[in-house]
């Protein structure tokens, strides 16, 4: 399950985070092949950022299966456009940090998450 977090100085609008959470969780599926149902997205106020950044974005995603550097890359890349257009920012005004972790890292409903790549046998069997 992937968790982005953004910090800013200031609250968002709420049709602005509606915008930046669907844009993440876009470029993640669409990325990845990562089920939508994985992002998560959490928003957060209040934090000192680099100069001339407005949103920052630390991105817990799971490494290993499909996920190599060039695909990690792409992503990255795709998340800063997509961002920026949701909340109507320049590329570099958005800063994100990507840190990989291993699927056995994680537990969900009681249940170690699965490798990239083998989600929809993992759902079946959470589902039956």
């Amino acid at each position: 399950m992937p968790v982005y977090t953004l910090a800013c100085k200031k609250p968002l609008k709420t049709s602005t985070s509606q915008k930046i959470a669907e844009a993440i969780t876009h470029v993640h599926v669409e990325t990845t092949g990562a089920p939508a149902e994985f992002v998560s997205v959490v928003f957060m106020y209040g934090h000192p950022l680099k100069r001339n950044v407005r949103l920052s974005i630390n991105g817990n995603v799971r490494s290993g299966g499909n996920r190599n550097r060039e695909l990690t890359e792409d992503l990255k890349r795709k998340l800063i456009q997509a961002v920026a257009d949701a909340a109507d920012l320049a590329q570099p005004q958005v800063e994100i940090n990507l840190l990989g972790f291993p699927a056995s890292w994680v537990m969900e409903g009681g249940e170690i998450l699965p490798e990239p790549g083998e989600e929809t046998s993992w759902l079946k069997r959470k589902a039956g």
